[in-house]
């Protein structure tokens, strides 16, 4: 086998699972899209009746406000704070923070150890 053969087989692999996904992932979002239109044209037609053609129009533009405002404040209600090492709250101390080196080289030396007794044998 040359090596071509080899990356083709091994992008296939990876890449072909994420295609899959992507293509249904477009058709699904390409549904959603024709749904929402058609959804918003009935919704007109519907309030055009009852309320006229500019009224109409204007609830359904602030219904999709709303949703957009929704969804803004839900992304900025749940984003992840970013927070450096110095700030995590366990490790504010100098104390707390000798302690957990203590504990980094104990594990250090058992590891180092396990190692050579490994050789050993």
């Amino acid at each position: 086998m040359r090596i071509e053969h080899i990356a083709e087989s091994a992008a296939g692999y990876f890449l072909g699972p994420l295609m899959r996904r992507v293509g249904v992932m477009l058709i699904i979002g390409s549904s959603s899209i024709v749904a929402v239109y058609h959804f918003s044209v009935a919704g007109i037609l519907a309030l055009t009746a009852e309320y006229g053609p500019l009224q109409a129009r204007l609830i359904i533009a602030a219904i999709y406000a709303a949703i957009a405002l929704f969804t803004l404040a839900i992304f900025w209600l749940t984003r992840r704070k970013i927070r450096t090492v110095a700030s995590t709250p366990i490790l504010d101390s100098p104390r707390e923070m000798r302690i957990a080196m203590l504990v980094e080289a104990v594990m250090l030396g058992y590891a180092l150890a396990a190692r050579k007794g490994e050789r050993a044998h």
